[in-house]
């Protein structure tokens, strides 16, 4: 079965969407591109990807039992998050533990945000408040108005609860650097923060750790120059994602080899054979990992790193920390790189 998809899969299985592509939904000037929805990732996690107009907005709601991850990858976003307004460039992430009320405005003439939601129970919304629709860019001119009545409907379809209440859009200030809680509480990181750690050229950002999702996952965001396959291997209880944000890179998956360009959606479920490569000289992929049982991995294999930036040579690999404690994670080694087994 081949992992490149030109639609949604309706079971769980490794696949490839290229950008644009997923199920697509317009309301209003927004378009919901569902990448990853419940019946993809068998319930595991869902992910959408919203663009729109500049006034275009998204009602205040909550989640009763769903953790929701939200990066923006394009133009300027206002937030409401559990009281507080922020303004929104691309790179900054929300965390949004269940129960936590929020809506978002674009305030960008072309916005866009991805949307990650644990468990998959979310996306079900996108198709009752919208129509289906074949462009890939939002319309410039409203097509349909969301309506009590369709609201509703999606509150009782899926994991979200629609709250009234004044939303004062204006009153946003810059985000700039952020603080996680080390816990499940609402935050927002400005680009290039988070829990940064170095594995030799390449600098990790763990964004939501287990501490803030409960153990339900972790959130991380890596950069890197051209570099070399990782080694090639599995996981046996754990999902893992790759979504390209900048840049270019080389995945192999099941033995297919595929080029992820900005947009590009890889899911990578338990059991699929797997690496990567980067190929630009400034290339960003981030990635939900679903239990967040894998963290030590990366805490493991990296040191602490206090810029934002790779640095031109680099720094320690610790694979040797690595296999003195590979009995305790969900890591399956096959080969040191994929090019090996050609």
């Amino acid at each position: 079965m081949t992992v490149v998809c030109t639609r949604l899969p309706q079971e769980m299985r490794p696949y490839l969407l290229r950008a644009g592509e997923g199920e697509r939904y317009v309301f209003g000037r927004q378009v919901a591109s569902v990448m990853a929805s419940s019946q993809s990732t068998g319930g595991v996690f869902e992910m959408v990807v919203l663009s729109g107009a500049k006034g275009e907005e998204f009602p205040l709601h909550r989640h009763a039992k769903s953790y929701e991850s939200v990066i923006v990858l394009e133009g300027k976003l206002e937030f409401l998050l559990n009281g507080t307004y922020h303004l929104l460039t691309a790179g900054d992430y929300v965390h949004i533990p269940p129960g936590t009320p929020h809506a978002y405005r674009m305030a960008g003439h072309r916005t866009k945000l991805a949307s990650y939601t644990v468990p998959g129970s979310i996306s079900a919304v996108y198709s009752i408040l919208g129509t289906p629709y074949a462009p890939v860019e939002h319309p410039a001119k409203p097509v349909g108005a969301i309506t009590a009545e369709q609201l509703e409907q999606a509150s009782a379809a899926a994991d979200i609860e629609f709250l009234a209440g004044p939303v004062l859009w204006g009153a946003s200030s810059v985000a700039e650097g952020g603080v996680n809680p080390g816990a499940a509480a609402p935050y927002v990181l400005e680009s290039g923060e988070g829990d940064r750690l170095l594995t030799a050229d390449q600098l990790h950002s763990i964004l939501a750790s287990q501490k803030n999702t409960d153990g339900e996952y972790i959130f991380v965001s890596s950069i890197g120059p051209k570099g070399d396959p990782i080694v090639e291997h599995y996981h046996e209880h754990h999902t893992e994602t790759f979504f390209c944000t900048k840049g270019e890179m080389t995945m192999w998956a099941n033995g297919e080899e595929i080029r992820l360009q900005p947009g590009d959606f890889l899911h990578v479920p338990a059991g699929t054979l797997h690496s990567y490569r980067l190929d630009a000289d400034y290339t960003q992929v981030v990635g939900l990992l679903v239990s967040g049982l894998f963290e030590p991995f990366f805490r493991t294999l990296g040191d602490p790193y206090e810029d934002h930036i790779f640095p031109s040579e680099p720094g320690p690999l610790r694979m040797d920390r690595v296999l003195g404690i590979i009995h305790e994670l969900d890591l399956k080694v096959v080969a040191k790189s994929p090019l090996d087994r050609k």
